[in-house]
């Protein structure tokens, strides 16, 4: 293992199961935030099936993380996007300085 040097040991991320899930939840918000997202671009986005999206969009709020789906007025249901309304005490920041980490802890592999 090279160490390029740093005599700060890296801040690698836990990847356990639980560690996982609360990851995914982190990533699918900094998604989500940085631009209006539906079901199908997030799997686009991050080549993950459906069913686990919306199970981990549903739990968003388990971690104190609002979203909200937003429906596009007049069109049938499913069309509109999802918003994050307020981050609790999760910090926006450091998820956008940790998102590439977290993909990679994630293995995931956007379709695009």
């Amino acid at each position: 293992m090279s160490h390029h040097g740093h005599t700060q040991p890296e801040s690698r991320l836990n990847t356990s199961k639980a560690a996982l899930a609360f990851q995914r939840k982190l990533y699918l918000a900094w998604l989500i935030s940085q631009q209006p997202h539906s079901l199908p671009s997030l799997q686009q986005a991050t080549g993950m099936p459906r069913r686990t999206l919306q199970d981990t969009l549903k739990t968003l709020e388990d971690i104190g993380i609002q979203c909200d789906f937003e429906q596009h007025s007049g069109e049938r249901n499913n069309q509109g996007h999802y918003r994050i309304t307020d981050w609790g005490p999760i910090n926006p920041e450091w998820v956008k300085r940790q998102a590439a980490q977290i993909a990679a802890a994630l293995e995931l592999s956007p379709q695009g």
